[in-house]
């Protein structure tokens, strides 16, 4: 079942990534202890990092839980609009 990748996938990854990245040197961790941390393989936290994966809302948490912070703080910043698809799809 794929899931295709719209605007909004796009604003969460340009958003978290570099909260993550800001989040993670503030309490001086490495992506390798921030995944350790986390219970993640490092190469996760380089691809969430260098945008080429979006984390699952688990996974969110668990990074969060790893450089201290609430997982709202690494979604700081996004904004949300419904895409106008989404409308048509639901009548």
């Amino acid at each position: 079942m794929g899931h295709k990748k719209g605007p909004q996938a796009a604003e969460a990854s340009r958003v978290l990534a570099p909260n993550l990245v800001k989040l993670r040197r503030r309490v001086a961790l490495s992506q390798e202890a921030t995944a350790e941390r986390a219970g993640l393989h490092r190469g996760e936290v380089a691809f969430i990092e260098a945008r080429k994966r979006l984390p699952r809302l688990d996974t969110i948490v668990k990074l969060a839980g790893a450089v201290e912070v609430q997982p709202c703080a690494l979604l700081e910043g996004m904004t949300w609009r419904l895409d106008s698809g989404a409308e048509d799809e639901s009548k």
